[in-house]
């Protein structure tokens, strides 16, 4: 198992109908698993950010008896894994041809949410409320699950920020001039080509929506035989903006089938900073001040700060999945670069891991050939600094 490139691989599977920032590649996250069930009785996977679900939905592939257990802060990640697993029901095609009645039949009606008007023309605007509608009107909360997330992409096509980023970013007046209300047609071939897709319907299925750090409370010590996850790899604000990108989404679906907490359409990053290193967050072990130290020395002392914030929540995360895991830890990273200085969260973790008696079996790499974020991203000193292109899988086994 030393190739996991896969420089072919292209989302033309489950994995593409949702569209998610910075996602696991799902072959890798596949071959990985599949040798670690082949060699051990795996009756339990978890994902404490879990995303669009890419590691939860290859894992029940090789075992749908297996226990799924996930969790995450964003209620549209929530959404997505949850009808990957679930999957749509045997009615879809009789809810589709409803589904697309009601499109038809849909009345004016008022909708609006804050700069509802900057993120939409009028024209985008009209069209997506006659599929808001449509969706709500259909009795099936697997099938609506699906609608919406078909949904939150052509919300994030139709928008008025620039598909360039993941953050909100207004497009070129001309972009938006020449964006044509193509919304209805598009939604329905997204649709016609995705629902037969989501066949898969596992059991035992548990989807925690929130803070993992105060989440995870709810799983057992050593109750999990795998976890398998890829976490922030920064701060959300600076890296890779999971909430900001979901945000236009969550605003137009409706409430009644998003796991709220009630504050996460305060504003467009609210969720981005109550995730994993948002908040001010200080206190760290001595042990891990000490993986950190080495590189705190390097970076100027407003820099330091978000780096310790961010180590601060990580440290905890990862003592918590060493608390609930019994036999194995596979994590997918990156190597964050903060004031020029590249930051070895890999070699960090793995010592972490390794000193709370997770032994380390094997690290893998591969090149991110393909990305929404640029490869140059910033400059310091005028000397421009690189982003993450290549990530690493470590493999740990309890001792």
């Amino acid at each position: 198992m030393t190739d996991i490139s896969f420089s072919r691989y292209r989302k033309n599977d489950i994995h593409g109908v949702s569209l998610y920032p910075a996602t696991m590649i799902a072959p890798v996250q596949h071959i990985i698993m599949e040798k670690i069930f082949s060699e051990d009785n795996i009756g339990s996977v978890y994902d404490p950010y879990h995303g669009s679900g890419t590691a939860l939905f290859e894992a029940a592939k090789l075992n749908e008896d297996c226990n799924i257990i996930g969790c995450d802060i964003n209620p549209l990640a929530n959404l997505m894994t949850y009808i990957k697993l679930k999957g749509v029901t045997k009615k879809i095609e009789d809810d589709i041809q409803l589904l697309y009645r009601f499109i038809d039949e849909a009345p004016s009606y008022d909708f609006e949410f804050p700069n509802i008007n900057k993120w939409f023309k009028p024209d985008i605007i009209y069209s997506l409320k006659k599929i808001k509608w449509a969706i709500g009107k259909i009795p099936s909360k697997r099938n609506r699950s699906f609608f919406w997330i078909v949904f939150s992409n052509i919300v994030r096509r139709y928008s008025n920020t620039r598909s360039s980023t993941y953050k909100l970013h207004i497009r070129k007046i001309f972009d938006i001039d020449s964006l044509n209300d193509n919304v209805i047609r598009d939604f329905k071939s997204q649709v016609d080509k995705g629902y037969s897709k989501f066949n898969l319907k596992i059991k035992n299925v548990t989807l925690l929506k929130g803070d993992v750090l105060e989440m995870s409370k709810k799983i057992a010590d050593r109750s999990i035989d795998l976890t398998i996850t890829s976490p922030p790899y920064g701060d959300n604000k600076t890296t890779v903006p999971y909430g900001e990108f979901s945000s236009l989404a969550l605003f137009w679906i409706d409430q009644k089938d998003l796991e709220l907490e009630g504050w996460e359409l305060e504003n467009y990053s609210k969720i981005d900073r109550m995730s994993l290193g948002g908040r001010k967050r200080y206190d760290i072990t001595e042990y891990g001040r000490g993986l950190l130290d080495p590189y705190l020395a390097q970076i100027s002392s407003e820099k330091q700060r978000k780096v310790i914030n961010f180590f601060a929540d990580y440290f905890i995360s990862l003592d918590d999945i060493c608390r609930v895991t019994d036999k194995y830890i596979v994590m997918t990273l990156g190597n964050r670069t903060v004031d020029r200085v590249n930051i070895n969260l890999t070699e960090i973790t793995s010592k972490y891991l390794e000193h709370h008696s997770f032994k380390l079996i094997n690290t893998l790499s591969r090149d991110i050939p393909i990305k929404r974020i640029p490869k140059i991203i910033s400059s310091v000193d005028n000397q421009s600094v690189s982003s993450m292109n290549e990530e690493f899988v470590i493999i740990h086994s309890r001792l």
